[in-house]
C-alpha cells in the first residue's frame, strides 16, 4: 500500500517519474488513491462504499457551485474541464450540473475505472481537449504534480478557459514548522506520511508511493492575472497541519 510523501524541494522532482506513480496507483488501489478513506481501498470496496464514494463528488461540486453563485450570480456554466479527474468522481457530478464535462487524468487505469459507467455528458481522456470550457475544476491534483511541471500546466488549462468562464483550483502551498523536512532522508510524521528531505530518499521510493508538493501562491497569482482573471477569491485548506487554498474566480469577458 502506497504511504503519502511530502517532497521539501520542488527540484527533488526532477528525480521522480510521478505519471508511473499514479499509473501503478490506478492499477492497484484506484479509488483510495483519490480518496484515502479505508472504505474506498480495493479489498474493502463495495456497492455502498461506491455509492458514497461518487456522492463525496457531487458535495464537493454543489459546494464550489454555491461559493461562485453567492460571487457571481450569472454562474450557470454549460461546460466543465475536470483536471486530474481519477475515476471520474467529479467528473459525474460535473456532467450532471453542466451537461458537458470532460475529465483528463495522466493514469490509463483511473481512466478505464472513470469510464465503466460513466454518465450522460461524462467524457474522459488523457490529453487536454482543443476546445475552451466554462468551468475548469481541479481538486487535489496539484499538489501531486512536481511543480516545474504544473505551472505550464496551469497556463494550459487557462487557455482553455471561455471569456467570462470560472475556475474552482486547489493548491497545497505549505506545512506547519512540525512537518519540516531534516537531513538524512525520510522522516515519519504521523501514520503513513512521510517526508522526503534529499535526492537519494525520492529516487528510491518504490514505484506507487503518493508524494506531494507545495506551490508558491505568487506564481500561480502571476499566471492566473495574465489569463485574464483579475477577481478571485480564497479559502484556507489545512490537512494536518498541511495547508493550502482553494481559489475560486473568474475570466474576464
Amino acid at each position: 500500500m502506497f504511504k503519502r510523501l511530502f517532497e521539501r524541494d520542488g527540484r527533488l522532482a526532477e528525480s521522480r517519474d510521478t505519471d508511473a506513480d499514479w499509473e501503478e496507483i490506478g492499477r492497484s488501489n484506484p479509488y483510495y488513491g483519490v480518496l484515502t478513506d479505508p472504505r474506498f481501498r480495493a479489498e474493502n470496496l463495495n456497492d455502498e462504499a461506491l455509492v458514497d464514494f461518487f456522492r463525496s463528488g457531487e458535495g464537493d461540486i454543489r459546494q464550489a457551485s454555491k461559493i461562485l453563485k453567492r460571487r457571481y450570480p450569472d454562474f450557470a456554466p454549460a461546460s466543465a474541464l475536470d483536471f486530474g479527474c481519477g475515476v471520474g468522481r467529479l467528473t459525474r457530478a460535473l456532467a450532471a450540473a453542466t451537461g458537458d464535462a470532460f475529465g483528463v487524468d495522466v493514469s490509463e487505469a483511473m481512466l478505464v475505472e472513470a469510464r465503466r459507467s460513466a454518465p450522460s455528458g461524462a467524457a474522459f481522456g488523457r490529453d487536454l481537449p482543443d476546445r475552451v470550457f466554462d468551468w475548469i475544476v481541479s481538486i487535489i491534483v496539484f499538489q501531486h504534480i512536481p511543480p516545474e511541471r504544473g505551472y505550464p500546466l496551469l497556463k494550459a488549462l487557462m487557455e482553455r478557459l471561455a471569456p467570462g468562464g470560472f475556475i474552482t483550483l486547489q493548491f497545497a502551498l505549505y506545512r506547519d514548522p512540525r512537518h519540516s523536512a531534516v537531513p538524512g532522508g525520510r522522516i515519519a510524521i504521523g501514520e503513513g506520511f512521510s517526508t522526503i528531505s534529499n535526492v537519494a530518499a525520492l529516487r528510491n521510493l518504490p514505484k506507487g508511493e503518493m508524494v506531494m508538493f507545495d506551490y508558491d501562491l505568487t506564481v500561480i497569482a502571476a499566471i492566473l492575472f495574465a489569463a485574464g482573471i483579475a477577481d478571485m477569491e480564497l479559502t484556507h485548506t489545512d490537512h494536518g497541519g498541511f495547508h493550502g487554498a482553494f481559489i475560486y474566480g473568474r475570466k474576464a469577458s
